[in-house]
């Protein structure tokens, strides 16, 4: 959660009037109660929610910013196993984990429902030449997670959706897009925009799906992207 995404999506929930808990696996300072733990450990994903319900008494969104982009990531023609796994974990067991216990207490809170709103990427749509393949698995995965639990839930008040993030302009973002010194350049021919959004638009759309106004939108993935996804070329 602290992240740029993170902090931007935390600020924005602050600024509506929400009790923020920030939840990081490094030491952090974000939100009205700042935890630590480690989102691939069951034990550390029950024992964060328990502290929140302790101190707070309830909970009404869940927001999974989780996500990893590995320089060692590639085509799965060379990819190690231990980078495979890793990715996994760090994308896809974390947000399976944190929906598995945490939608539990949005049930019991009263009355029972709330919001879930789910990290993925428009990389989970496409098929990408020069896309990292372990990154793009494992977001599809959660989009398809986001689905099922999504019209599982759909009569128990739980709304669950995922945002599709497109490039979103942070330090991280460019250095995995300019690891090669043409990547970047090849693949913003395709973008219609032709830019990086910002974070104050990705924490926006994260803010809309947690909303009351995104109350009968549930098991979707809204796309965040400039329109990458739809546009077959965009000339010059």
């Amino acid at each position: 959660m602290a992240s740029l995404i993170g902090k931007a999506v935390a600020s924005r929930f602050a600024r509506e009037g929400g009790t923020v808990v920030g939840v990081d696996q490094t030491e952090h300072n974000l939100g009205d109660l700042a935890l630590q733990a480690d989102l691939t450990d069951e034990a550390q994903v029950e024992a964060m929610y328990a502290q929140v319900i302790d101190r707070y008494g309830r909970l009404d969104v869940i927001y999974n910013n989780m996500g990893l982009m590995d320089r060692a990531d590639g085509s799965a023609l060379n990819l190690d196993l231990d980078t495979w796994r890793r990715i996994q974990d760090a994308n896809l067991t974390s947000i399976f984990l944190a929906c598995k216990h945490g939608v539990r207490r949005l049930l019991d809170t009263e009355p029972a429902g709330g919001a879930v709103v789910n990290a993925a990427s428009f990389l989970a749509d496409i098929g990408a030449a020069s896309a990292q393949m372990a990154y793009s698995a494992a977001k599809a995965g959660v989009v398809q997670l986001t689905r099922d639990l999504g019209v599982h839930l759909a009569r128990s008040g739980v709304r669950v959706n995922a945002v599709l993030f497109g490039p979103i302009e942070t330090p991280a973002q460019r250095a995995i897009l300019e690891r090669n010194p043409d990547v970047l350049t090849k693949r913003m021919v395709h973008w219609p925009m032709g830019r990086f959004g910002t974070l104050d638009e990705a924490a926006g759309a994260v803010a809309f799906l947690a909303s009351a106004d995104a109350g009968f939108i549930t098991a979707a993935a809204l796309p965040l992207d400039g329109g990458i996804t739809q546009a077959f070329t965009v000339p010059e």
